[in-house]
């Protein structure tokens, strides 16, 4: 079936705290999820459709929960399109039946799921790591719906390659670089007001970085830029003692 084109225009921004999503059977070859969603503070239409998504890089799948009046819980939610389910995400759609079919009437992005024993978070990471095979590169930075650190699957132990303090050394400051550069220089993105919007969160998280000094306003040439990037990852480094960490590390 294919997948219709929505119409974002004048969409409700549906509060994370309104969807839980559970992650059950994580360890098994058959994991799924199950789904609360609260939607009776919002004002949308009985008959509105209603999908939740998961998804990671490129792999999406979807599944039908019914309208707002009669929600309905899918049968089969397996998540079998996924090789493993660490750091997949979920969204939440709400969309028009009647009138304008397709039309967008609510979105709730990038929502993390728990596992069942764990307490809700409503905290979204900036940069989960998600292993990829990546041929022969380590790692690289994906920028596919937000930013997600990709770290190659194949090496012998990817988790603990990602948790050392080597690692995190070596490639955490040449990632914020990275982002930054994109956010401010690609996307000439400069908005710190949208908490709803990666390029905002990274650059609240960088002007936050004592040392660091508030991002450069739009329109700002490229040397100054560069100059503040340049800042923030020092005081990245400084802030999280990165070269002391891998000294130590090295010398085991």
């Amino acid at each position: 079936m294919p997948i219709r084109r929505l119409n974002y225009t004048a969409r409700q921004r549906i509060a994370r705290s309104d969807v839980d999503v559970v992650i059950r059977g994580q360890d098994s070859d058959k994991p799924y999820f199950d789904a609360t969603i609260r939607l009776s503070e919002y004002k949308f239409p009985p008959d509105a459709r209603v999908v939740v998504e998961a998804y990671r890089q490129t792999i999406l799948m979807r599944f039908d929960f019914g309208s707002v009046s009669v929600p309905k819980v899918p049968a089969d939610r397996h998540l079998s399109d996924f090789l493993t389910v660490e750091n997949v995400l979920f969204r939440l759609k709400v969309t028009a039946a009647s009138g304008r079919p397709g039309l967008l009437l609510g979105e709730a992005e990038q929502l993390r799921p728990r596992l069942p024993n764990e307490e809700p978070q409503r905290r979204l990471p900036l940069l989960p790591v998600v292993p990829m095979d990546l041929d022969q590169e380590v790692w690289r930075v994906d920028f596919e719906g937000g930013t997600t650190l990709l770290i190659n699957r194949n090496l012998r132990d990817w988790r603990q390659t990602g948790a050392s303090n080597a690692f995190r050394g070596l490639i955490y400051p040449a990632a914020l670089r990275q982002i930054l550069e994109r956010v401010l220089l690609i996307e000439k993105h400069s908005s710190v007001d949208d908490p709803a919007d990666w390029r905002s969160r990274w650059l609240q998280f960088a002007a936050r970085i004592p040392g660091s000094g508030v991002p450069p306003p739009q329109g700002a040439s490229e040397d100054q830029v560069l100059d503040w990037i340049d800042t923030a990852v020092a005081a990245f480094a400084r802030r999280f003692n990165l070269h002391s960490l891998y000294e130590t590390e090295m010398a085991q």
